[in-house]
């Protein structure tokens, strides 16, 4: 695909390995990313990938460590940003930075909008047992994730995805839509309006971490899905446990007559929980007593 060169400046809370990613596919598409910025982000928000995008991005390409966004159209206005492409940025742009560059600010979200707007998409997608997912690339307003659409692709949510495995098919969708994105983009296309309902995906902590043995398995499993490495949060029996894989189990029914959170069986493939609805097997789960 033929594109004008564009000058872009590169907004980004991504792993390194995918900030680089994205600034070749760029450079291989003919655009010129003049400088990446990256942040601690907000205090309900902080985040430790702005260290790793600052040692590990690329030597050619500078990197800008910042909290005061309201400071970057004054910064940035010196560079001529023709684009600024944001992919997981925790700040919200002020209208005098989405107004600087002269093609508008373009984000990607990886949800199918309205869908999964907010800070958490991947996360609760997974809890709520999606069999569908996506990534949508959209123009910026002055909210989160609700300006116009310019592409938008799905793929398949599997049964033993967690949120972890979602990350490499994210990045082959972006890979075949950032052409077509930054197309509309340097061609001034308005994009598509978003509806003004939509669902939204907030942040979560400590309490959507714990798994409560009154719901049901399927739930559960959903739960441990959605935290992948971080690992759900478990109490059994006393000890405190991090749990990064489980399935559900059929019980009998002198079993299901158990205690809701009762160690009903410990072998080498597991340990068997009852639960409010069928039995969780804990198939990874380590051991930790200081949480």
């Amino acid at each position: 695909m033929s594109l004008p060169a564009m000058r872009v400046i590169f907004f980004t809370v991504q792993p390194a390995v995918v900030v680089n990613t994205i600034i070749s596919s760029f450079e291989q598409l003919g655009q010129k990313v003049l400088l990446v910025v990256t942040t601690p982000g907000p205090k309900a928000r902080p985040t430790e990938a702005y260290k790793d995008i600052a040692s590990e991005t690329r030597r050619d390409v500078d990197v800008l460590v910042t909290n005061h966004i309201k400071r970057l159209p004054a910064l940035l206005a010196g560079l001529e940003p023709d684009l600024i492409f944001v992919a997981g940025f925790p700040w919200r742009l002020p209208p005098e930075l989405l107004s600087l560059p002269r093609l508008g600010c373009i984000n990607t979200h990886p949800s199918l909008l309205p869908r999964y707007r907010g800070p958490n998409p991947l996360f609760w997608q997974v809890m709520n047992g999606e069999t569908e997912g996506g990534l949508t690339v959209h123009r910026m307003d002055a909210d989160f994730d609700t300006g116009p659409i310019l592409v938008q692709r799905s793929f398949p949510i599997e049964p033993d995805d967690d949120v972890d495995s979602l990350y490499p098919k994210l990045l082959t969708q972006g890979a075949t839509m950032i052409p077509e994105a930054l197309a509309l983009a340097a061609a001034g296309a308005p994009g598509t309006p978003q509806p003004a309902d939509g669902s939204y995906a907030p942040l979560c902590g400590e309490a959507e971490q714990w798994l409560d043995w009154s719901r049901p398995a399927a739930y559960l499993r959903n739960q441990v899905r959605a935290w992948g490495q971080a690992g759900a949060r478990a109490e059994i029996e006393g000890q405190k446990y991090r749990v990064y894989r489980a399935r559900v189990v059929d019980l009998s029914p002198g079993l299901a007559k158990a205690r809701q959170g009762m160690l009903l069986e410990h072998s080498n493939v597991g340990m068997l929980i009852n639960t409010g609805d069928g039995g969780l097997l804990l198939e990874e789960a380590e051991l930790k007593p200081g949480e």
